[in-house]
Parts: structure tokens; C-alpha cells; sequence
């Protein structure tokens, strides 16, 4: 297949750069580094590492095409045989699956499509454990939002066409055309309050602030107007502790029965779907319950694990320890989550 452009040779595949995580936290959500690439989520860096575990070389979003719909399209990435591979989670037949198509036919370049089921195929004759990956990821790129301030910005580089800059023109023209518009425009409480905060000058009155009791350590705190007839306690360890005199610390008895219930029942654990985790875990609720009096199941599997977290987070973390005590390998997958359905 010919690329698009005549600079291949400038192509470089450094794996050394590639090989081993070097994450941050000022990515937020899923988003942070894989070597010198900034990958957007846990399913791109586990074909990452496959890639590299395999000797492929790749680079991630190479560049951004100009369809002739007007349209850009930058493709995931970019192997060594010239081949793009497209990694989706949710995956939009509507909309995302023309684009790819009209970018195969203008570039005569070939797209593959990678969701979540076949990523772990691929991997499964490989050392990784796929629940290890995607947990390894999440637990490096735990934040929310994503720094893409200069050549970060995936638009970094990216010039408007004529014909979109004259669109954007006309449309702006013909906006301010309306009078009624054009005040409400200049007038704009938000736009002065902009121009006043530039020159250094703080705008608008603060939030006023209510003085409540909490109910269970009987001190004083402040909450804004629309929160006064919700809130009764102070924090939410009060809360917890006030209804079902609960605690968040850790309880090694209870861990105990967790990790006793993960080595008796390791079959389920990875063959369970995620809306059936409830049923799976009552019989652990329910003991844990009867003999400690814990009536929350998030409390339960805040205990279980050392942090709040939800059902399938403790299947993630039930799973690893019997993995861990019986020598979990590649073999051992875990069957889940199949690909997720298509929005339209």
C-alpha cells in the first residue's frame, strides 16, 4: 500500500522509546504516557504493549487527513507495513464507520478495527493477563481531564482550510447583522465580568454561606443555600457511621472471608457477566452482615479492598488475589465484557 505523502523514510519506530509505562498524573480520566506517546485509554495501551511484546513497530496518531467532506480523521496508529489500526470501545456505525470508509477509499490506505473482544484474543497467547493490563493503566492514570497544552494538543499544527475559515466568517457576520444580538453581546454580564477580572479586579459577590450542625459530632459547618435541607452531617464518614454505625477502616476478618470467598468460588469469578455481580456477591454479603453488622455493601467493599469503589472493582480485585495465590497465567482468562453496542 502507498502512503499519502512521499516522506517514509522519515518514519521512525524507536521501540526503546516505546517499551515499558512511563505514566503521569497530569493526564486525567484514562489519558497519560506510554513512553514519549500519550495514549487517550487502557484498551490503546494494552495494544500497545502487545505491539512492542510482539516487535511492531508503531507511532500513535501520526497525522491528521483532510477528507474531501471537509472532515479530519487521524487514525490511532500507524504500523510498520503501513496498515492503520483504528481501537474502539464504543464504536458509532453512524458516524465513525463512513468516515474510516471514505478515508480508505481517498487514501487508499487500510483500517483495522479493534474492539474490546478482539483485543483479547490477540493478547491471549501472550504472557499478559488482560485485567492486569487495564488495572496497571487505570491505576497510573487516575485523575480527571488532560493536558494538552502545545504539541500534547491533537490539533497541534492543524490549519483551518479557506473555505472553513470563510464559513466561520459568514456565520459570525450574519450573527452580529441581528442588533438585538449585538447588544445582548456587549452587554453580557459574563463578557464584562471578563474584561474586569483581565485588568485584576475581582467580580461578583460571593455565595452566601450557611452555618449548620452535624448530627453526629455536633460541630459547625458551612454549606451553600441549595444544600441546607440535604445535608446532616458534616462529612461523609459522619453519615456512614451515624445510619449503620459503620467504619472505614480496614477489618482483617472480613478480608479474610473476601479472599476465602475469591479462592471457593474462582470458577464464577471469571466467568460472570457484569450485571450479575449482585447475585454472585450476596452470599458474601450476606455473611458479612450476620457476623459484623455491616448493613452498606459499598462500606463491605471499601473494607474488602482498602478504598471505596463499586461492584466491578471488587470483581477486579477478587480476581487478582486468586489469580495471584493460584498462579494465575495467560490461560487463565478472565471472560466478561463483550464488545460494547454500537450508539445508533
Amino acid at each position: 500500500m502507498k502512503l499519502d505523502y512521499n516522506e517514509k523514510s522519515n518514519l521512525e519506530y524507536n521501540l526503546s522509546k516505546s517499551v515499558g509505562a512511563r505514566m503521569t498524573s497530569t493526564f486525567y480520566g484514562y489519558s497519560g504516557f506510554y513512553g514519549e506517546h500519550c495514549l487517550r485509554s487502557s484498551l490503546e495501551y494494552i495494544y500497545a504493549k502487545y505491539l512492542d511484546y510482539m516487535k511492531i513497530g508503531w507511532t500513535y496518531e501520526h497525522k491528521t487527513y483532510l477528507l474531501s467532506n471537509e472532515v479530519r480523521y487521524k487514525p490511532d496508529f500507524l504500523l510498520e507495513n503501513g496498515e492503520y489500526v483504528e481501537i474502539k470501545g464504543t464504536f458509532n456505525y453512524q458516524s465513525d464507520l463512513p468516515k474510516i470508509q471514505r478515508f480508505e477509499s481517498e487514501y487508499n490506505a487500510k483500517v483495522t478495527i479493534i474492539q474490546e473482544k478482539g483485543l483479547r484474543q490477540l493478547i491471549k497467547d501472550t504472557p499478559f493477563v488482560f485485567e492486569h493490563l487495564k488495572q496497571e493503566w487505570k491505576s497510573h492514570a487516575k485523575v480527571r481531564g488532560m493536558d494538552n497544552f502545545g504539541k500534547k494538543n491533537p490539533m497541534y499544527g492543524v490549519t483551518q482550510s479557506e473555505s472553513t475559515k470563510a464559513k466561520i466568517k459568514a456565520k459570525a457576520n450574519a450573527r452580529f447583522a441581528d442588533p438585538s444580538f449585538k447588544e445582548k453581546f456587549l452587554n453580557s454580564p459574563k463578557r464584562k465580568a471578563y474584561h474586569e477580572s483581565r485588568k485584576g479586579k475581582k467580580t461578583g459577590a460571593l455565595v452566601p454561606r450557611f452555618i449548620l450542625t452535624c448530627e453526629f459530632f455536633q460541630n459547625s459547618f458551612e454549606v451553600i443555600q441549595h444544600k441546607v435541607s440535604k445535608r446532616r452531617f458534616c462529612s461523609k464518614n459522619c453519615s456512614v457511621q451515624s445510619q449503620h454505625g459503620k467504619t472505614s477502616t480496614t477489618n482483617s476478618d472480613i478480608q479474610t472471608l473476601a479472599h476465602t470467598f475469591a479462592l471457593d468460588n474462582y470458577e464464577a469469578l471469571l466467568s460472570v457477566k457484569l450485571n450479575n455481580l449482585k447475585e454472585l456477591f450476596q452470599p458474601l454479603h450476606d455473611s458479612i452482615q450476620k457476623e459484623n453488622n455491616i448493613l452498606d455493601i459499598r462500606t463491605i467493599s471499601q473494607i474488602v479492598t482498602g478504598k471505596p469503589c463499586s461492584r466491578k472493582e471488587l470483581l477486579y480485585y477478587l480476581r487478582e488475589y486468586a489469580q495471584k495465590v493460584r498462579g494465575a497465567t495467560a490461560k487463565n482468562q478472565a471472560v466478561e465484557l463483550e464488545d460494547k453496542k454500537p450508539l445508533g
